[in-house]
């Protein structure tokens, strides 16, 4: 099976990951454009990213590193 190459040039934000192939892809994700770098996903929800042609991003959580209590 063919596997999306990432086509993120350097200048991509470091908060965002690649999703692994079995991740579910959903709104809020952001699909690898090789001419304008990422863009906001607007397409249909709930495929496995593996099965996109084009890279599929998603946001990191920042954690807090403040301790609770």
């Amino acid at each position: 099976m063919h596997k999306p190459e990432a086509i993120v040039k350097p200048g991509t934000p470091k908060n965002f990951r690649r999703l692994e192939s079995h991740e579910l892809v959903s709104l809020g994700d952001y699909v690898a454009d090789e001419h304008r770098g990422l863009e906001p996903w607007e397409g249909p929800s709930g495929f496995r990213a593996d099965a996109f042609i084009k890279a599929m991003y998603r946001r990191v959580q920042r954690r807090s590193t403040g301790t609770k209590h």
